[in-house]
């Protein structure tokens, strides 16, 4: 994302306030998180909003660019310290531990709370989400605390936890080998997996060892995929963060092409004809191994959105979603929280939501999110003026 001057970016998903006040939020991007929370949470929820908030630019999806932008900013925090190995380890690793605290708890209440509820009020969508869980509870457990079993809804924290937890070694081999070539090694890695690397390490595994959890059952992310996605990230806010700011991406011609790409992919989104070649093979649009044209229209749109974002947050001052976005894990979290239990609301017969029922569950569960936003932003006050006192 586009900065200005010496601006610093603001924390990644899991962090907490700025420590001091050379480290200044970035409020632009803050508000593109929060728009994504919401693009996302609408996505999430049982109403019939999820229709239109799912793919709304195009053939992105709000993970694309929350997945890259925490990737941006956690590149970005930590420009200055891949030279201090020890002191890079003991941040990522914190940030990576909070995560998957924050994970840890949305599972024992998916399974304790909703789990429960579904099963004995017979919630079809429910039983559905968790059925491997009800099948196979002990295996279900100790495995998803391995990260090995992901439940539909709670697959995008442990791929989180997994990409923090590897983001030391991506910035030492960066420091050692150069971006170039750490950078196309995660190309290739991409590219495999478009061509069915997982699956073939499930098979392999499956003929030599136990696997306690199917490949169904892992989650919806593949890592081998997404993590190209992350590794762009974190390069160019670590760049950004270095002071080092390429100018080819100031170009107009290439600005102009990116317009021009994601204008054709909205076309073929949302007019058809004669814009159906675009889609007339799905698996180069797939979300969950991040299919290449997918990941040419979240390029695109990247590249539009860092040049405009910073003017469209001047104009607007979306001060609801800067709140949000400031907060976004423990925001993330209650959003997950109020979609698992919107899911018991829909009876046996997985009849949609009345009109009047989907209202409530939008109003309760945007109204709950900013409050645990000006929670999370009082508690992060009072962490600031304790450290400022102390300081003294």
């Amino acid at each position: 994302m586009r900065s200005g001057g010496d601006a610093v970016p603001s924390p990644p998903l899991g962090s907490g306030p700025p420590r001091s006040s050379a480290t200044p939020r970035r409020p632009e991007l803050d508000a593109l998180r929060g728009l994504l929370l919401v693009l996302m949470t609408l996505t999430h929820l049982p109403t019939r909003l999820n229709a239109y908030s799912s793919q709304p630019f195009g053939f992105v999806s709000a993970a694309e660019g929350f997945v890259f932008l925490s990737a941006f900013l956690v590149g970005g925090a930590h420009a200055q310290a891949w030279d201090t190995p020890g002191r890079l380890w003991r941040s990522l690793r914190g940030r990576a531990l909070k995560v998957y605290t924050h994970h840890v708890g949305l599972l024992l209440f998916a399974f304790s709370v909703i789990g429960t509820v579904g099963w004995v009020a017979h919630r079809p969508a429910v039983v559905n989400l968790l059925d491997f869980y009800h099948q196979q509870p002990v295996t279900a457990l100790w495995s998803s605390l391995a990260l090995l079993y992901c439940p539909p809804l709670l697959d995008i924290l442990p791929l989180y936890v997994v990409l923090l937890a590897l983001t030391p070694l991506l910035l030492l081999a960066a420091r050692e080998a150069g971006w170039a070539k750490v950078v196309c090694l995660s190309a290739l890695v991409w590219l495999w997996a478009q061509l069915g690397l997982k699956q073939m390490l499930y098979g392999g595994l499956g003929k030599v060892a136990w696997v306690p959890v199917k490949m169904g059952h892992s989650g919806a992310f593949d890592l081998f995929a997404w993590q190209f996605l992350w590794v762009l990230g974190v390069w160019r806010g670590s760049l950004r963060g270095r002071g080092h700011v390429s100018r080819w991406t100031g170009s107009g011609v290439l600005l102009g092409g990116a317009w021009a790409l994601v204008l054709l992919f909205l076309l073929a989104r949302y007019e058809g004809p004669p814009f159906t070649f675009l889609v007339d093979h799905p698996e180069l649009l797939d979300k969950w191994t991040l299919g290449p044209l997918r990941l040419v229209n979240f390029l695109a749109l990247a590249l539009v959105a860092d040049r405009g974002a910073p003017q469209v947050y001047r104009w607007l001052r979306p001060r609801v979603l800067v709140l949000l976005g400031s907060a976004s894990l423990p925001v993330f979290s209650a959003h997950l929280v109020l979609c698992l239990l919107s899911l018991t609301l829909i009876n046996e017969n997985e009849a949609p939501l009345d009109s009047l029922e989907e209202l409530v569950v939008l109003v309760v569960t945007f109204a709950s999110m900013v409050l645990v936003a000006l929670r999370h932003q009082r508690r992060g006050s009072a962490s600031s003026l304790v450290a400022t006192h102390r300081s003294r």
